[in-house]
């Protein structure tokens, strides 16, 4: 079925996690061409208070109550990374269209099989990789291929912050996909791909480990592409929150801070040219809305999603080979 741009899409959420309450509930409210029917917990209890204080006309105390859910056409997936290959999968076949948080899944066949699922059953399925949103990126797309730069030959990034969650956080098991490189460090690898519009050749890592659990704690890798371009990418639990993206090339060089955090914050580009800085500026927007709108246009037949097969099966293969080398060592 394809909807009408006029009619709303109807939403429901698998799940009360922390980033459904701070980033997706108020998305979902506020973009157009939606509607936030209902919400699913495994406690019925937590999900009547989250429906109560975010005025929704349904609560579900179980996920596949809401997917039986006749009139909910997509489901946004928040929950814990090791889970989000089962219940896109169910969510699929229940004929829900999907918005999965990231990392889509934990292996690069894992992703193959969710995009095959999509197919067969006709739904539309992305990942939520928000940041690619944000209208700043798009600048500095556009301004990368005038050649403000000439080339890019170098990718800088770095996504972390000090974690300190209790140890029964998902994040801390690593049989249910924790650790910094797939929480925060996939952002990372994918602006490199996207920057070069290419996959890694060759993955070299880096690691410090927590010895109680044995994720990566602090992850650095350094990633060779065709024609000896490189990025180099850090990932955190333990480090101060940086947020951060710089593109080198002979000419000069793009900055950008808050490149994966930007939603509350007013930001910029800084341009480099010599000793020539021009800045660009953007007032806060939401990118989580800005996403939420665009799957809605994918959903019914206006556009192409901006995040494809091809984007996150590259993704999960490059982080696939990445933790490979990280536990070999």
């Amino acid at each position: 079925m394809t909807w009408k741009s006029s009619e709303k899409i109807r939403w429901g959420i698998l799940g009360c996690a922390a980033i459904a309450e701070k980033s997706l509930i108020p998305a979902l409210k506020n973009a157009s061409g939606t509607e936030l029917l209902a919400i699913a917990s495994r406690s019925a209890t937590k999900a009547r208070d989250w429906a109560e204080k975010f005025s929704l006309p349904k609560s579900y105390g179980s996920y596949e109550d809401l997917l039986a859910d006749k009139e909910i056409e997509a489901v946004y997936i928040p929950l814990p990374n090791h889970l989000h290959f089962e219940w896109t999968i169910k969510a699929l076949r229940a004929g829900k269209h999907v918005l999965c948080e990231k990392p889509l899944a934990l292996t690069a066949s894992q992703v193959m099989e969710m995009f095959d699922e999509a197919r067969a059953n006709k739904r539309q399925l992305m990942e939520a990789f928000m940041y690619r949103f944000h209208p700043r990126l798009a600048k500095a797309t556009e301004l990368l291929e005038s050649g403000a730069i000439g080339e890019s030959r170098l990718v800088q990034s770095a996504f972390t912050f000090v974690f300190n969650r209790e140890r029964d956080n998902y994040r801390w098991a690593p049989q249910m996909g924790g650790g910094a490189l797939y929480d925060v460090g996939c952002y990372t690898v994918n602006v490199a791909r996207l920057v070069f519009k290419a996959e890694p050749l060759e993955i070299r890592t880096a690691s410090h480990l927590d010895e109680r659990t044995g994720i990566d704690l602090t992850t650095s890798l350094l990633c060779q592409f065709s024609d000896s371009r490189h990025s180099l990418l850090a990932s955190s639990f333990e480090l101060e929150f940086q947020s951060s993206l710089k593109i080198s090339g002979r000419e000069g060089s793009l900055f950008l801070n808050r490149v994966f955090s930007a939603k509350d914050s007013p930001t910029e580009i800084i341009l480099r040219q010599g000793e020539k800085l021009t800045s660009f500026n953007f007032p806060p927007v939401d990118q989580y809305q800005l996403m939420v709108e665009h799957f809605g246009q994918v959903v019914s037949g206006q556009v192409s999603p901006l995040i494809d097969f091809h984007d996150s099966f590259g993704n999960a293969l490059a982080l696939e080979k990445a933790l490979k080398s990280i536990r070999s060592r």
